[in-house]
C-alpha cells in the first residue's frame, strides 16, 4: 500500500480534481484505490463523478469522534464506500463525514486535534488507521489523502505522519511559493528524522495556457522550482509535471477528464501525474519500470556534474527495484544496465545472471555479461557467455556480431574456437556469417567456409536480406580459396547491378578465372564508385584498386592513404589485396605493395591471383 496526498497551501489549483482523476487513472491499470477525503472544512471528494456515491456517508470526522468516545478505534471498513467508475473499475472512498448535515460543521469543529495528539494518543490512532487500510478487505494499492490547506494540524497529519508521497500542487505565484517554503522544509526534516522517505512531487498546477511573448511564466516557474529546491536533473526526485488551465463549462459538472475526455491536454497531464506517482513505488511493477527507465538519465547528469552522492542513490534505488522484484527478466535487465554505466560490474553480473535464469533477453544478455566477466577479469566465464550466444539457436545477428569481435580479442586461438563453433549443426546461418570473418583469416579455412554456406543455401529457405548476406560471404570464400569459376556462377545469379560490393566481387572472380583483368567491368565499377566517401579502409582499399587498374593513379594513391588513416591496431578488417581477413599491421602491409606497384606504374595485382599467370 503506498500512501500519497495531495496537498496545496492555498485552494484554487486543481487539488481534489487531480487526486480524482489520478484515482480514476489508477483504477483503469488495474490498481485497488482507496480516497481519503481528509480536507475537514470544505470537503470535495464526493462532487466529482461517480464518487458522489460517498455523498451523505459517515467518515473522518465521525471516525475520530467514535474514537474521542470510546477510546478505541472503529472498523474502518463502516467508513469506506465502494463507487464504481463504470462496468469494470471502482474506486473507494472514505470521506470527511456527511458534510450535508447542519451539525457536520460542530462535529468537526469540536476535534481539538493539538489535545487529541498530546493527551488522547492521536499519533497511535491515526497509525492505527492507516494499518487498517493496509488490511482492509479490498487489498488497497494506493491511498490518495485530500488534504486541508494551509499550515494546519491536519495538514502536518496528511503530509508528515500518513504518507509516503506528497504531490505539492500551487500556482507559482509569490504568495504561493512563500507559504510552501516552511511547509516543504518540515516534510523534508521528517524524512531526514524519522529515517523514512517521503518524496515531494511538485506540480505547478492551473497554468494559464496562453503564449507567454514575455516569458512571465516561465521566470515563475524558475523562480519556483529554485526556492523550492526542485527540478535539479542531477538528483534522484520525483518528475516535476504540470497542469494546465482548461476553460471548459463542462468542468462545472465536475466530471471526471480521464473518463469522459481521455484523448484531452488535460488527462494526458492528469496520466503524467500517475506516472511520477507510481515510479515512486518501487513495490509496483509498473512504477518500477518507469523509475528504471528515467534512472539512467539522472546517473549521468550526476556524473556530468560530479555529484558522487546522488549517483549512488541511483544505483542503490535500482539494487532495491531488483531485490523487490527478484525473477522478474525484464527488471533485472533494466537494472543491469544502470550497474554497467555505473561501472558496478559484480552487480550486474548478477543481476544478468538473474535475467538468464528467468529465460528473458538470454543471449543479450549473455552478451553483456561477457563484458561484465570480462572487466571482471573473469576471462575463463566470459568467453563461455560468448561460445554460448554464437551457438545459440535463437541469437540475432544484434548478439552474434559483437559476440564474434570479442572472441577475437579475448580468446588465446580465436580461430579454433570460431571453427569449433561454426561446424556445430545448431549454429545459425546468421552465427556461421559472422564466424566466416573470423575463419577467413587462415586461408586453409575458405574451402570449409564455402562448403558450408554453399550446403546451406541448398537446404534451408531464407529471406532475400540473408540470402544475400550468404551469397557475399560464399563470394568472397570461394575466391579466397582460388575456386572463381563457382563464384562467377553465384555471382551472375544475382542482381548486382544495385550492389557495389557485389560487382566488385564479381570482377576479382572474372579475373581470377580468365586470367585476363574484365576492364569493362572495372571501367563500369569507376564509374559509380564515390568520389569522396567517408567509409572504412577496405572500402578505400577497393577504390584505390579500381582507380589503379583503370588508369587513375593519382587518385588511387590518395584512397590508399585515406585507407591508412582508417586502420585501427587493434582491428580486424577484410583486405581485398588478399582476401582474407587481417590485423591492423597485415593490412597496412596491403597497402604498402599496393602502393609501390602503382608507384611504378604497374596495374595492382592482387597477389592471390599471380599463381594463374
Amino acid at each position: 500500500m503506498y500512501v500519497t496526498t495531495f496537498y496545496s497551501y492555498k485552494g484554487g489549483v486543481g487539488r481534489t480534481m487531480a487526486l480524482a482523476n489520478v484515482a480514476a487513472l489508477l483504477a483503469q491499470a488495474g490498481k485497488r484505490v482507496l480516497i481519503v477525503d481528509f480536507d475537514l472544512e470544505a470537503p470535495g471528494v464526493p462532487s466529482y463523478g461517480a464518487l458522489n456515491c460517498a455523498r451523505g456517508r459517515p467518515g473522518i470526522v465521525d471516525y475520530v469522534h467514535h474514537y474521542l468516545e470510546t477510546s478505541e478505534s472503529p472498523d474502518v471498513a463502516d467508513f469506506i464506500v465502494k463507487c464504481p467508475l463504470d462496468g469494470e473499475h471502482a474506486v473507494w472512498v472514505m470521506p470527511a463525514g456527511d458534510n450535508t448535515q447542519a451539525s457536520y460543521s460542530d462535529r468537526f469543529a469540536s476535534i481539538d486535534w493539538g489535545f487529541l495528539y498530546e493527551h488522547q494518543h492521536g499519533y497511535e490512532m491515526l497509525e492505527d488507521l492507516r494499518r487498517q487500510w493496509a488490511m482492509h478487505e479490498a487489498g488497497f494499492d494506493y491511498v490518495l489523502i485530500d488534504s486541508r490547506t494551509g499550515n494546519t494540524d491536519i495538514g502536518g497529519i496528511c503530509t508528515r505522519q500518513l504518507p509516503d508521497a506528497v504531490v505539492t500542487m500551487f500556482v507559482p505565484t509569490e504568495q504561493n511559493i512563500d507559504g510552501l517554503i516552511p511547509i516543504v522544509g518540515q516534510i523534508r526534516e521528517e524524512t531526514i528524522d524519522q529515517d523514512r522517505r517521503i518524496e515531494l512531487i511538485f506540480c505547478p498546477s492551473n497554468i494559464p495556457d496562453l503564449f507567454d511573448e514575455d516569458d512571465i511564466l516561465g521566470k515563475a516557474l524558475k523562480s519556483a522550482a529554485r526556492r523550492l529546491g526542485y527540478g535539479n536533473p542531477a538528483e534522484l526526485e520525483p518528475p516535476v509535471t504540470q497542469v494546465h488551465h482548461w476553460s471548459n463549462m463542462e468542468l462545472l459538472e465536475q466530471p471526471l477528464i480521464v473518463l469522459s475526455r481521455g484523448q484531452s491536454k488535460l488527462a494526458k497531464e492528469y496520466g503524467e501525474l500517475r506516472t511520477a506517482i507510481i515510479e515512486q513505488n518501487p513495490v509496483d511493477r509498473e512504477g518500477a519500470v518507469a523509475a528504471l527507465k528515467r534512472l539512467p538519465q539522472i546517473f549521468e547528469a550526476a556524473r556530468k556534474a560530479t555529484k558522487g552522492q546522488a549517483a549512488t542513490k541511483v544505483i542503490e534505488r535500482a539494487n532495491e527495484i531488483a531485490r523487490l522484484h527478484e525473477g522478474d527478466g525484464e527488471i533485472a535487465f533494466m537494472a543491469a544496465g544502470i550497474f554497467s554505466a555505473a561501472g558496478e560490474y559484480e552487480q550486474e553480473e548478477r543481476t544478468l545472471s538473474d535475467v538468464i535464469r528467468a529465460g528473458m533477453k538470454t543471449e543479450r544478455a549473455r552478451m553483456l555479461r561477457a563484458i561484465a566477466r570480462l572487466n571482471l577479469n573473469k576471462k575463463e566465464e566470459a568467453l563461455e557467455d560468448l561460445k554460448a550466444v554464437l551457438s545459440s539457436p535463437s541469437g540475432t545477428i544484434f548478439e552474434f556480431r559483437p559476440a564474434a569481435q570479442l572472441l577475437r580479442a579475448m580468446a588465446d586461438d580465436p580461430v579454433m574456437d570460431a571453427l569449433a563453433i561454426f561446424q556445430r549443426p545448431e549454429t545459425r546461418l546468421r552465427s556461421k556469417i559472422v564466424l566466416s570473418h573470423l575463419l577467413m583469416q587462415d586461408r586453409s579455412n575458405h574451402d570449409l567456409v564455402a562448403n558450408e554456406l554453399l550446403a546451406a543455401s541448398r537446404h534451408d529457405e531464407m529471406s532475400a536480406e540473408l540470402q544475400k548476406d550468404v551469397n557475399n560471404a560464399m563470394m568472397l570464400a570461394l575466391i579466397g580459396a582460388g575456386r572463381f569459376s563457382e563464384a562467377v556462377e553465384i555471382g551472375n545469379r544475382e542482381d548486382v547491378d544495385d550492389n557495389v560490393a557485389a560487382q566488385f566481387n564479381l570482377a576479382i572472380a572474372e579475373w581470377g578465372a580468365t586470367g585476363a583483368v574484365p576492364t569493362d567491368r572495372f571501367a563500369s565499377l569507376d564509374a559509380r564508385l564515390p568520389a569522396d566517401d567517408d567509409g572504412d579502409q577496405n572500402l578505400h582499399q577497393c577504390i584505390a584498386l579500381v582507380r589503379g587498374i583503370v588508369g587513375r593513379t593519382d587518385e588511387a594513391l590518395h584512397e590508399i592513404a585515406r585507407a591508412e588513416e582508417r586502420i585501427t591496431t587493434s582491428g580486424n578488417a577484410f583486405s581485398c589485396w588478399t582476401f582474407t581477413h587481417r590485423s591492423g599491421e597485415e593490412f597496412f602491409g596491403d597497402l604498402q605493395e599496393m602502393r609501390e606497384m602503382l608507384q611504378i606504374g604497374e596495374i595492382p595485382k592482387p597477389p592471390f591471383l599471380d599463381h594463374l599467370d
